[in-house]
């Protein structure tokens, strides 16, 4: 019996790189920094810290066996409607991811995969939108998650080690909130009654 899962968006065939970083704007704010984050393995000086110094020269180098991965970690649920990804085979050939799978989940262990990707010889930046499929066929712009894993399954030409410039991570804006709200009261006989003594 297959049973729908609700993270997973349509696949997306091909992903085209853009020249220019992703940036925070109106829409997304980038929520890295709040978030814990885990590599499977790594080489002496080419960890998480080079994974995301906003330098293009510096890259996370996996030491291990496949599949390689990087958890985030957060420690509340958050909206996260975007991931970020530099690549670049020009420079790492073989070391250049070739297929790649987002998964997302409470914890390590409930981890279902959003997105599977799959890229040839990239180079650039990625933006890989994350989506929730509703039950009524819509889709929510993000995915509510604690942890965010990216797999990486195979490298370019059945590379061994992997290698991956930078991360970044984005989740929506919250909206101001157009509810209930309280009137601005002036007349001292009610701004006494404002706040707690």
């Amino acid at each position: 019996m297959h049973i729908e899962n609700p993270f997973l968006s349509a696949i997306q065939p091909q992903f085209m790189p853009q020249n220019n970083p992703p940036q925070p704007n109106q829409q997304r704010k980038e929520i890295g920094d709040q978030a814990i984050w885990t590599l499977s393995s790594a080489k002496m000086g080419n960890g998480v810290d080079q994974l995301r110094d906003d330098n293009l020269n510096t890259f996370w180098q996996s030491d291990g066996t496949q599949p390689h991965y990087i958890i985030i970690q957060f420690l509340k649920k958050m909206r996260v409607q975007e991931l970020a990804v530099y690549l670049d085979f020009k420079q790492d050939e073989s070391y250049t991811p070739n297929k790649l799978s987002i998964r997302a989940g409470t914890n390590i262990q409930d981890m279902k995969e959003v997105l599977y990707i799959e890229l040839k010889e990239p180079y650039g930046w990625f933006v890989f939108q994350l989506k929730t499929k509703l039950l009524n066929g819509q889709e929510k712009p993000y995915v509510s998650t604690i942890n965010i894993q990216v797999v990486v399954l195979q490298n370019q030409h059945s590379g061994k080690d992997t290698h991956i410039r930078q991360v970044r991570i984005f989740g929506p804006r919250e909206k101001q909130n157009q509810g209930l709200s309280f009137p601005d009261f002036k007349m001292p006989e009610i701004t006494q009654y404002a706040s707690i003594r």
